[in-house]
């Protein structure tokens, strides 16, 4: 067996939802896969999640629906929507409808705290590793569509120096800290945030080319995640590396940074006491096989998750605050 047939028994079995939550298998195996190469792990780490989690199942017994843009937002209509990628890939090719959907609705990349783009991210490394995983590919994106949330994009841009001062003042501003306070969820404060005219205006974008927006966004959210172990946090930095991911698709790449910009931002407001910097401590420099074979060895979704994109970025971003991030994850789960 390979591991994308292992994945796709479970995937045509189980929905991307549980309950109220995310399905995190699939992503949890290519993660642990990819880190240790080892398909008895996999299937072992598979066993264990199946019995101790409450996935919803796939229905047999759904509506037959015409369009992708039916099924937008509407979680009930995943098999429905499923059917209609599968068709369409079937009828142009895959590239062409991942395209589509990342550029006909941009706005959904951090929908589920980031798992649409994430779950997507996952399918599109595994495809390219495995054909068989084209089917994981047509859940992902059915799953990006019926999780649909519409985000929002800030317009006003600023130096890169500037971004702690900039948060600072979208931290303490009074409207904002009103508006936080008046809503219960995550879910509805950020839906709150992105409705208020005072906010849309104070939040703000990084200029510059890609690499400064990336390793701006990285210097903010890996202290803040170092201080704080907040699974928000940890899934914008996870969410950033989907988006690096799936790059090659979108039309306008420059604009997606600025939508992920203004989608971290709000995520980050909806968190209390952020600090977006840490002590100049004393940090032992492990390697990443050291850390990867302590993370392989976890359990829980997350720390394999994390690890695999903490190790990604570093590939492009020499940051040993990516291996302090991977391991205060892996010392808390």
């Amino acid at each position: 067996m390979i591991v994308g047939n292992l994945i796709n028994e479970y995937g045509n079995k189980h929905s991307p939802y549980l309950k109220g939550l995310v399905n995190h298998l699939p992503m949890a195996q290519l993660a642990l896969y990819k880190m240790s190469q080892d398909l008895e792990k996999v299937k072992d780490f598979t066993e264990t999640y199946v019995k101790c989690v409450d996935i919803d199942p796939v229905k047999t017994d759904y509506i037959k629906i015409n369009s992708i843009e039916e099924c937008l937002g509407k979680r009930e209509l995943y098999e429905s929507c499923l059917d209609i990628i599968r068709k369409e890939i079937k009828e142009k090719n895959i590239d062409e409808i991942i395209r589509y959907v990342l550029n006909t609705y941009p706005f959904g990349m951090s929908s589920g705290l980031f798992h649409t783009s994430i779950r997507l991210a996952y399918g599109v490394e595994g495809f390219k590793m495995e054909e068989e995983l084209s089917e994981e590919v047509a859940r992902a994106l059915a799953y990006y569509i019926t999780a649909y949330r519409k985000a929002d994009i800030f317009e006003r841009k600023i130096n890169p120096t500037d971004i702690l001062q900039e948060l600072d003042r979208l931290i303490n501003n009074e409207k904002i800290k009103e508006i936080l306070q008046s809503k219960t969820t995550m879910g509805q404060k950020i839906k709150a945030l992105y409705e208020s005219e005072d906010y849309m205006k104070l939040g703000f974008l990084i200029d510059g080319d890609e690499d400064e927006k990336i390793n701006t966004l990285l210097q903010i959210l890996l202290p803040t995640y170092i201080n704080s172990g907040s699974i928000v946090i940890l899934h914008c930095i996870t969410g950033l590396h989907a988006l690096l991911v799936l790059k090659e698709y979108y039309n306008d790449f420059d604009t997606a940074l600025d939508i992920m910009t203004t989608c971290v931002i709000t995520h980050l407001l909806t968190n209390e006491n952020l600090m977006f910097t840490t002590e100049k401590d004393r940090i032992i420099d492990f390697s990443w096989n050291y850390i990867l074979s302590m993370c392989v060895e976890s359990t829980d979704v997350h720390t394999l998750k994390f690890a695999y994109s903490c190790r990604e970025l570093y590939k492009r971003n020499k940051m040993i605050e990516l291996k302090k991030a991977a391991k205060k994850r892996l010392i808390r789960y």
